[in-house]
């Protein structure tokens, strides 16, 4: 049937029959194989005739979107960078606003996926610290949340503040899993020694295991973490620049193809690393604000992440550059 084809250049008869199939398929819910053995035809001639029905006009469908959901942004997203999926969230104010609203993106998305016997990594930060003050959810379930960077709270080390992972694994009902470390330790050695340590390495390996990793990314400027709590100054943020680091996801580096940056803090992180990232079913990278939109774009080239939660205004600056 040729597109061009309209209900002018149809016969009556063939009409009716199209309007017929199109009833019993749409208004009354008979499936392809129902309709054609009450009209006897073929499946495969019900779907060409329901085919048709949609190209000459008899059959229109309208998909009516709520105001506050992005089906168009996130679908476009899906198409162009090839990640499994998307959530794109309302515009809002940088900061605790922006936060907020991504934070309610995740939790909703994550809400929808928990079922008894999955394995959740979580990472830090200010995004995805929110999360267990937005996430929701109306049943138990047995699954597992396991820290995938040190977490413990010390002067040197560790973004303590941050963590979610018992928090989360309180508001479902199931199980914390913890690195012992500190986030970031004092030399290269002496994160080797932690890593020898048995409940770190069950720990990490958990998390190398885990179905679902949700963690952000951040740019090498002012804003990152790492400058905030002084684990770089403004001469290594330059450096890192001047050695292609478009941002950061775990506190390692990487590049605008997303390779890794090597820089001596990353050999201190207790942690999973860039690669291991990359073997993750759903590696969840939350974050927003236009200033993250090179950071994004490089960890969706690269696999650092296949699905993504963003608001607006980002969605439509990854798509437009």
């Amino acid at each position: 049937m040729n597109k061009s084809t309209d209900l002018s250049e149809i016969t009556r008869s063939h009409s009716r029959l199209l309007v017929r199939i199109a009833l019993m398929y749409y208004n009354d819910g008979y499936t392809q194989k129902e309709i054609g053995a009450q009209l006897n035809l073929s499946r495969i001639k019900v779907n060409r005739l329901l085919q048709e029905a949609r190209e000459v006009g008899i059959v229109e469908i309208n998909i009516n979107t709520p105001p506050d959901v992005y089906a168009n942004l996130e679908q476009a997203l899906y198409n162009r960078y090839g990640i499994r999926d998307a959530v794109v969230v309302p515009e809002a104010e940088p900061g605790e606003a922006l936060y907020l609203a991504l934070a309610e993106g995740a939790a909703e998305w994550l809400a929808d996926r928990l079922i008894d016997g999955l394995v959740v990594g979580l990472g830090q930060g200010r995004t995805i610290s929110t999360i267990p003050h937005v996430f929701t959810i109306d049943r138990s379930v047995d699954c597992t949340f396991v820290e995938i960077v040190g977490g413990a709270n010390s002067k040197s080390g560790g973004f303590g503040s941050y963590n979610i992972t018992s928090k989360m694994a309180e508001l479902v009902g199931g199980q914390a899993s913890y690195v012992y470390a500190p986030t970031i330790v004092s030399s290269k050695a002496t994160r080797d020694t932690f890593l020898r340590e048995s409940s770190i390495t069950s720990a990490l390996d958990l998390a190398r295991r885990a179905d679902i990793v949700m963690h952000s990314v951040g740019p090498v400027d002012r804003s990152a973490l790492l400058y905030i709590h002084g684990y770089l100054d403004d001469d290594e943020l330059e450096r890192l620049r001047a050695l292609g680091a478009v941002g950061d996801t775990l506190s390692q580096f990487f590049d605008e193809t997303g390779k890794y940056v090597q820089h001596s803090i990353c050999e201190r992180v207790v942690g999973l690393s860039l690669d291991d990232l990359r073997q993750i079913p759903y590696s969840v990278v939350v974050a927003g604000g236009l200033e993250k939109v090179p950071v994004l774009q490089a960890a969706m080239r690269s696999r650092l992440l296949n699905v993504l939660v963003t608001d607006v205004a980002t969605a439509t600056a990854l798509l437009e550059s």
